[in-house]
């Protein structure tokens, strides 16, 4: 009866090292994605005189490369987000509604758990304004075209096979001023979370 035991435990602890070998051996290597989800976004204004702002959901979504090299990786991707704010400056309220194709590049910092891996990141990016409406009207002259900013955020991947699915969650925090006119209030750099959810395959071995 002993011996039978010890044969079970044998063959299950060793089911469990194969299932675990593989799912960890599924994280490492390259992968292309698909996420999209919400962006929430403000900005940070230096700004003199009596104002408020408001948060703008929009959308946020495009493709990622992601690099995995077991507890190091590095991700990067071209997405389509959504940002502004409204300002309510008393006699006139201003609804910036703007939309950038940004190219985001992080560093990765992961525990490999099997099929399961958690990530925190931080990196930059560079934004190209690709529309702006201020309540209807085009805004486009009064900010820059291109917006440099930081990163910092989180993610998890379940691995399955040669599929895995993604959630993310990150804070991007303006670098620069993205004001071109005296219009707009003050020192402008954006600021927004987004949540977003993907899908990634496996390329190559």
């Amino acid at each position: 009866m002993r011996k039978f035991h010890a044969v079970t435990a044998g063959v299950f602890g060793a089911a469990l090292l194969m299932g675990t070998h593989s799912g960890l051996e599924a994280q490492q290597g390259l992968e292309l994605g698909f996420r999209g989800g919400v962006s929430v976004a403000s900005a940070s204004l230096d700004a003199s005189g009596t104002f408020d702002k408001s948060n703008r959901t929009g959308f946020a979504g495009g493709i990622f490369l992601n690099v995995d090299r077991g507890v190091l990786g590095f991700q990067t991707g071209a997405q389509y987000t959504q940002k502004g704010v409204e300002l309510d400056l008393g006699e006139t309220v201003s609804d910036f509604s703007l939309s950038y194709l940004e190219i985001p590049a992080v560093v990765k910092l992961g525990i490999p758990l099997d099929v399961i891996k958690p990530s925190v990141f931080g990196g930059a990016g560079i934004g190209f304004k690709s529309s702006c409406d201020d309540g209807g009207e085009d805004c486009g002259d009064a900010f820059k075209s291109l917006d440099y900013f930081g990163i910092a955020g989180a993610d998890v991947a379940i691995y399955l096979g040669s599929i895995s699915f993604w959630a993310d969650g990150r804070y991007h925090f303006g670098l620069t001023d993205v004001s071109d006119t005296s219009d707009v209030v003050g020192d402008f750099k954006h600021r927004n979370w987004t949540l977003q959810a993907g899908i990634g395959f496996k390329v190559g071995n």
